[in-house]
């Protein structure tokens, strides 16, 4: 019974204070409130744990403090950001410094640029391909099985449907595959 109501008597002081006073008080009071916590906070566990400090490399006593140094920062650059908002600060240089396209525009850019750039299609064949193509058509001619009409009969439905060299329309875009 010793322990349960000290302990429950901290939770109902912290539950009142966390529904009912701090709701209440300004966002300068509660940063000032935190700022003290922490820092008495950093202080009671340095005191707590001096011999292990102590025992600690140089290294881990400036990892001991990162925790400070990171609010210290963090606190500048908000002390920072306001001051800039409240002295009617310009962004006229960085503006300055960047071009007046959006991003998309950029990429509509590039892309136009490139596209313009690229050769034209019949410029793409020279002797190295043709001779390349000639050379891929006779080894194909002189593998590729015999034509349809030479080869025997047989009873396959599919075999002996005529040739259907269009595609199917593609749903909802109203044109054939084939078309591409």
């Amino acid at each position: 019974m010793e322990l349960f109501l000290p302990s429950l008597f901290v939770v109902v002081i912290a539950a009142l204070l966390a529904f009912v006073v701090i709701p209440r008080m300004g966002s300068l009071i509660l940063a000032i409130t935190s700022l003290i916590a922490l820092v008495l906070a950093g202080i009671h566990h340095y005191n707590l744990f001096y011999a292990e400090y102590q025992l600690s490399t140089w290294q881990n006593g400036i990892g001991a403090n990162a925790p400070f140094f990171i609010l210290g920062l963090a606190l500048l650059f908000i002390v920072g950001a306001v001051y800039y908002m409240f002295t009617g600060g310009s962004l006229a240089e960085v503006k300055n410094m960047l071009p007046n396209v959006s991003p998309l525009e950029e990429i509509q850019n590039a892309v136009q640029n490139s596209v313009s750039n690229m050769p034209a299609a019949n410029t793409a064949t020279n002797p190295i391909t043709e001779a390349i193509n000639t050379g891929l058509k006779n080894v194909v001619a002189s593998v590729a099985p015999a034509p349809a009409n030479n080869r025997p009969a047989n009873n396959r439905a599919a075999n002996n449907r005529p040739a259907n060299n269009k595609s199917q329309l593609i749903p909802g875009l109203n044109f054939r595959a084939s078309e591409i």
